[in-house]
């Protein structure tokens, strides 16, 4: 990779985490994300977070050990953002199971929403990417593979709280 290459790249990052930051604001201030959460759901997150990291560091300790033994066909960047995106995924469903996905004030219609546009743009970008042939180059997955880890994320987040949502109607219902 050429310098100019890798001063590219850590811009896009850059301007990704400045958007998805600026994002967040716009959204605490439209009120879309509300951070009120009451003790019992505090505590929920807390082991949530405990057990994202920890699933966390066991994948980036296997893949690290599978890349040294074996070697792995994707870029370190693809793989670290897909040990982070299973973390999520976890953090996700320990919080969904527990009720404390989302705070006392938000509306899930809005937040799935938001993860419906999102999903739509990162599978889009993804599909570009694919057509490009940029996903996968000399039999190596490339970081570009990260939007649509994204989205998988975001739809397996959809999934659980859809299926959380389900169970406890059907608890009701009984």
């Amino acid at each position: 990779m050429s310098m100019e290459y890798k001063i590219g790249l850590f811009c896009g990052l850059l301007t990704g985490v400045l958007v998805g930051v600026l994002a967040v604001a716009l959204m605490k201030h439209k009120k879309v994300i509300d951070d009120h959460f009451d003790e019992r759901q505090e505590r929920a997150r807390g082991q949530a977070f405990r057990s994202a990291f920890f699933t966390f560091a066991v994948t980036a300790m296997l893949y690290g050990a599978l890349d040294s033994i074996v070697g792995v066909p994707c870029d370190t960047l693809a793989a670290i953002f897909i040990c982070f995106c299973i973390a999520m995924a976890v953090f996700a469903g320990v919080c969904i199971r527990k009720e404390a996905y989302l705070s006392l004030y938000e509306t899930p219609g809005k937040v799935m929403s938001l993860f419906g546009v999102v999903v739509v743009i990162n599978l889009f970008v993804t599909t570009l990417y694919l057509l490009q042939g940029d996903l996968v180059q000399n039999g190596v997955l490339t970081f570009r593979v990260c939007n649509g880890a994204v989205a998988v994320l975001l739809l397996l987040v959809m999934g659980m709280y859809a299926m959380h949502i389900r169970g406890g109607q059907e608890e009701d219902a009984e």
